[in-house]
């Protein structure tokens, strides 16, 4: 598994994503790459 370093300039942005997710974050950045690139949600 390869991990990678997410760095955020908007921290308003970030503090809205953090208060909608239902999951950990990281599995929330999977399901948003996968129905960028038309995989399964």
């Amino acid at each position: 598994m390869k991990k990678y370093l997410l760095l955020i300039e908007d921290e308003k942005l970030w503090e809205k994503f953090k208060e909608i997710i239902e999951k950990d974050i990281n599995s929330e950045i999977i399901e948003l790459i996968k129905h960028k690139i038309g995989g399964k949600k």
